[in-house]
């Protein structure tokens, strides 16, 4: 048996009739993105950046400022993302600050380590990107940009507008 569960050689998905089931596909092709992000951190030196810190350092120099932002931009508990802040912070990649306008809250920044994480980071995945293109071309690459965008909003374009049913939106309505 292989590492990722399947018997014997080939491509490493399950033995199964008909196309493989489509979160196998994704986790695959996310796995590529891991290890070229993985090993060019390694090969800078920084090997102690826990994989889900990669997403934490990204949202971060894509504009998440606290711990509510990430918890939103990541999609976990603020349990997980407080203990993941806990190693971020002890590894010198994020520093936390006190904000000026709100006592309660506690900013997030990114160090100078954080900020070359996130271009190597970003370098890795242009890279893979550009290994996608290579294979596939850049036409169907967009194109399955947009489909797994519109797959990954949680609201699906149609359901975004009320309904036309002649009835009030359902905050309006009175008993």
């Amino acid at each position: 048996m292989t590492d990722d569960g399947a018997a014997g050689g080939g491509s490493g998905a399950p033995r199964e009739h008909g196309p493989p089931p489509l979160p196998w596909l994704l986790r695959r092709v996310n796995q590529r993105y891991r290890d070229a992000m993985g090993a060019a951190l390694r090969g800078a030196g920084m090997a102690d950046l826990p994989q889900p810190g990669f997403w934490a350092l990204v949202a971060l120099s894509r504009g998440a400022g606290d711990a509510g932002d990430l918890v939103a931009a990541m999609g976990v508990t603020k349990q997980a993302v407080s203990k993941l802040l806990d190693t971020l912070v002890a590894a010198g990649f994020v520093e936390r600050r006190g904000n000026a306008g709100d006592r309660r809250r506690t900013d997030l920044v990114l160090t100078g380590r954080g900020r070359r994480a996130v271009a190597l980071i970003d370098g890795a995945v242009a890279a893979t990107e550009a290994r996608f293109a290579a294979e596939l071309g850049a036409g169907p690459l967009d194109r399955l940009r947009a489909t797994l965008a519109t797959l990954a909003d949680p609201l699906p374009p149609r359901a975004r507008e009320p309904a036309d049913t002649g009835a009030p939106p359902h905050h309006e309505r009175t008993p």
